[in-house]
């Protein structure tokens, strides 16, 4: 462990009781998820959710031309999980890939469900990560229906500029609706705009 480090699930159950944070300790195990591997393919029950350790995953579909459409990244100290197909009872339209190697924290779902469902604390904690997942999708859905691809890729950087570096330009395009090649237009159309007006300035 490195010195200093404080655990991501430390941190997630930080707001409740001993009590009900010792129960989610025992309930959560911990699991390696190799990079390129996913932890869920669409098609799969909805049986897991995971809290990240340290690591990075997307979260994306795949259209009937093949095409993918990144729809999230979840990094450290978030919540992994086919959420809506698990609030529908079906399987999962999405997938979730480990960008990198990653340490999760897995608990299965329907243990996991008790346990929300016998605990104030972990009711709360939940409404509260639902509520904010609810406002990242609305905004992800006005995005995709009112912005351009450029307006698009520069809210994502200012948003997710911490996660740029450890993304690939494939994956920047995948969330942002734009080919590679389209990103790498924007970005040097943006450059030259900022170029341009430093040298006014």
């Amino acid at each position: 462990m490195d010195n200093g480090w404080v655990s991501e699930f430390e941190r997630f159950v930080g707001e409740l009781s001993a009590a009900e944070a010792e129960r989610g300790r025992r309930l959560f195990r911990a699991v390696r998820v190799e990079r390129g591997e996913l932890f869920v393919r669409q098609g799969d029950p909805p049986n897991r959710v995971a809290l990240v350790e340290r690591g990075l995953f997307r979260l994306f579909g795949t259209d009937e031309g093949g095409n993918e459409r990144t729809l999230a990244f979840r990094a450290e100290g978030e919540l992994v999980c086919a959420y809506s197909a698990a609030l529908r009872q079906e399987p999962s339209r999405i997938a979730i890939e480990a960008l990198e190697t990653s340490d999760v924290l897995v608990a299965e779902r329907p243990a996991y469900d008790v346990l929300v469902a016998e605990s104030p604390g972990w009711q709360q904690l939940i409404a509260k990560l639902t509520e904010e997942l609810y406002l990242r999708l609305d905004q992800r859905q006005r995005e995709l229906l009112l912005d351009d691809a450029s307006t698009r890729y520069q809210r994502f950087v200012a948003d997710h500029g911490e996660l740029a570096a450890r993304l690939t330009q494939r994956h920047i395009a995948a969330y942002v609706g734009v080919t590679p090649e389209a990103l790498s237009r924007i970005r040097r159309r943006l450059i030259s705009i900022n170029d341009s007006g430093s040298r006014a300035a």
